[in-house]
């Protein structure tokens, strides 16, 4: 998997109305194409003040997000480009019971949210015994699913050994911003939380089914000069 953050220049917004018109024309047959690709091409304008949007990948092989990440470079030509990215294995837990297959829980209809960030872990974690963290883990998992404002909030846990500044990336589809950051207060109490040592930079975005958003937006009114 593979979270990318893009942000667009300033020449991008100060650039032709048609220059704009055809990129995002462009851009958006680039997203179309994916799903023949791709498992995940899933799009959000981003939340953040070094983001302008999100973009949420799988795929079965790593050269694939690769040749995606070059797409989008491409058609942007200079007028935007990634400002962070996070590579991670979508893999099954090894405190849980197998459950459905990955690929599918992926395939579900895009919640209203996304939200996605690093995480890492003491050293010490790793030193304790293997029941004692699946118990600890148990609590933590407990929490979540029992937590009143819970339903709507999937979950996307996937590991980044080796692969990128962090040791897992956590990625969440939520229905509601208000409840997911009252269950991500609750968890707080968990007892998991003594081990972790790293939960940022941390990507919100807004789902969108295309690149509209990057267009000019005219109301029509007249603006009074300020000098």
């Amino acid at each position: 998997m593979m979270v990318l953050a893009f942000r667009m220049n300033e020449s991008w917004w100060s650039s032709d109305p048609i220059v704009r018109s055809r990129v995002i024309q462009r851009l958006n047959t680039l997203l179309s194409g994916l799903k023949d690709r791709i498992i995940v091409a899933k799009l959000y304008t981003s939340l953040r003040w070094d983001s302008d949007f999100l973009l949420w990948l799988a795929a079965k092989q790593p050269e694939i997000l690769g040749e995606v990440k070059l797409d989008f470079n491409t058609v942007l030509m200079g007028l935007g480009s990634p400002s962070y990215s996070m590579l991670s294995l979508y893999e099954e837990s090894p405190y849980l019971r197998p459950g459905m297959d990955l690929e599918d829980t992926l395939k579900g209809e895009p919640s209203k949210y996304f939200v996605a960030y690093p995480m890492s872990k003491d050293p010490e974690w790793y030193l304790l015994d293997f029941d004692e963290r699946k118990n600890i883990l148990a609590e933590h998992i407990g929490i979540a699913r029992t937590h009143p404002e819970s339903k709507g909030i999937r979950s996307y846990t996937t590991y980044s050994y080796g692969l990128g500044d962090q040791e897992f990336v956590v990625m969440y589809e939520v229905d509601s911003l208000a409840a997911w950051s009252h269950v991500t207060a609750k968890l707080r109490e968990a007892k998991a939380r003594k081990w972790i040592v790293n939960e940022e930079p941390i990507f919100v975005g807004v789902y969108a089914g295309d690149f509209s958003f990057l267009e000019f937006k005219d109301d029509g009114r007249t603006s009074t000069p300020i000098i």
